[in-house]
């Protein structure tokens, strides 16, 4: 178990890290990555434009928020993803960022959570902006960017008794990793990159209430800030306005003012240029919170070796620890969530759809699927229990779960996992994830034509052979 940092083990003449991370993104380039990083931060690129396409039909925020962007009009620069429409760069970025998580279908690092959804809708904004761009060189600054974000999140998971932090790691760290990414593609220097990362830091705020809070919808528009924001900071700072020079470690810096003073530096900075977390992510093959998965994964995995039907259960036990547990209890609120987004995180309701349905799909958090009363009844039959040994602690990984099934001829079918299909130790392939990523395309306000969509399947399959990623995007946008 690593140690601690707090602000009074820090030598004063320690590197402040904001300039430690500026000098390795301007050093680094494509042939430096590691093995194995290239290849996945090129299906982070994927899924993530992936997941952003359906918000446009299935997420009335993300329209609104769409038609208001677009009303400003302005320089048509980066497409609006799903609509087929340009705004300038950062307001695209900013309605892409929106987006990404409407679906709750982005990445997922097991220690970090979403680390490529805060990143790669600033990336994409800013690399159709600039035209040229190559697969190779978005596939670094992406890796940059993602690898900070990851790196923040979980340096700030070392928290006394792993209690969770009250800030949200994705616009939070977001600003950093998606600027330091943009930084990357326009090619600013290392003071530059530096003012960057400060005039970001200025933007960094979201608390988890955005997560728990159950009076809103405005849960999948956590990934905005930076789309935005990571776009705008580069552009000022190739400008030649400055920003905060210690934006990690000063005294009111992010460490000191966010999570007093308490961070793993060597989480941080540990074998930077040579780790990449990004080789650790994890990619969502249902559409739900991350809690809902490993049930989602024991229904199927006893389907298969049951053969049963929904129409045969006559009862389900779930056993969940402290997060899951919020997700589930009051059952009877929890079986009959109020909104699309609770639906997603309702571990009742989302069980009782795979047990109906077979699967999870983006069509079954529709309304009218919300209300469906063979899935409201389903989800009557659900009842659950606590088990500590699978609470959720910080910086361990997405716990596992428990499910008991009877079934009406007297079988009564048990299952434990530890972990999730999607997770880095039981991963989604590249067939999956090309047929997640056509799914997502299927929903999107534009029409993709099957050639476009073959087209553009190809390029991010191969996408470091690709010489202008702005064209790529044109196929999906």
């Amino acid at each position: 178990m690593t140690m601690s940092t707090t602000v009074e083990n820090i030598s004063e003449t320690t590197e402040e890290a904001a300039q430690v991370f500026a000098r390795n993104a301007v050093a680094v380039g494509f042939d430096d990555l590691p093995e194995g990083v290239a290849e996945m931060t090129g299906k982070a690129i994927m899924d993530t434009l992936g997941v952003i396409l359906p918000a446009s039909t299935t997420s009335v925020e993300a329209r609104l928020l769409a038609e208001h962007v677009l009303d400003f009009g302005g320089k048509g620069e980066s497409t609006v993803l799903g609509f087929g429409t340009k705004a300038p760069a950062w307001l695209a970025g900013y309605v892409n960022g929106a987006m990404v998580n409407c679906g709750d279908y982005s990445d997922l690092h097991p220690d970090a959570a979403h680390i490529s959804s805060p990143v790669v809708p600033a990336a994409l904004a800013l690399a159709e902006r600039q035209g040229g761009v190559s697969g190779r060189d978005l596939i670094t600054a992406v890796a940059v960017g993602v690898d900070l974000q990851c790196r923040l999140t979980r340096a700030a998971a070392a928290q006394p008794g792993g209690v969770m932090a009250p800030w949200h790691p994705a616009p939070v760290f977001g600003v950093f990793g998606a600027a330091l990414a943009c930084s990357k593609l326009l090619g600013l220097d290392v003071n530059q990159t530096v003012d960057a990362l400060g005039i970001a830091f200025t933007q960094a705020a979201g608390t988890q209430e955005i997560v728990f809070g159950k009076d809103s919808t405005i849960r999948g528009f956590g990934h905005a800030v930076p789309g935005e924001v990571g776009v705008r900071a580069a552009q000022l700072a190739q400008l030649g306005i400055s920003g905060v020079r210690n934006s990690l470690d000063g005294p009111r810096g992010l460490w000191n003012t966010y999570y007093r003073g308490i961070y793993d530096r060597e989480l941080l900075l540990g074998g930077l240029g040579t780790r990449y977390d990004v080789l650790n992510d994890g990619f969502k093959p249902w559409p739900s919170c991350a809690f809902t998965h490993v049930f989602v994964d024991m229904v199927q995995e006893l389907q298969r070796e049951n053969g049963f039907a929904g129409d045969e259960v006559e009862s389900v036990l779930v056993t969940v620890g402290d997060f899951a547990r919020g997700q589930t209890e009051p059952l009877e609120e929890w079986r009959r969530p109020a909104n699309s987004m609770l639906a997603k995180l309702s571990v009742p309701f989302t069980v009782a759809t795979v047990l109906h349905t077979g699967n999870v799909t983006i069509a079954d958090y529709a309304e009218e699927k919300r209300v469906d009363g063979e899935v409201l009844a389903m989800a009557d039959r659900i009842t659950s229990r606590f088990d500590p040994q699978y609470n959720f602690v910080s910086g361990a990984g997405f716990p596992g779960g428990e499910i008991e099934i009877v079934l009406r001829d007297g079988r009564v079918l048990r299952r434990q996992q530890p972990r999730a299909y999607g997770h880095p130790l039981k991963p989604m392939s590249w067939d999956g994830l090309i047929a997640k990523f056509r799914d997502c395309a299927a929903y999107s306000a534009r029409t993709v034509p099957p050639a476009d969509l073959d087209q553009a399947v190809e390029g991010f399959r191969t996408l470091e052979s690709v010489d202008d990623v702005g064209a790529l995007i044109a196929l999906v946008g």
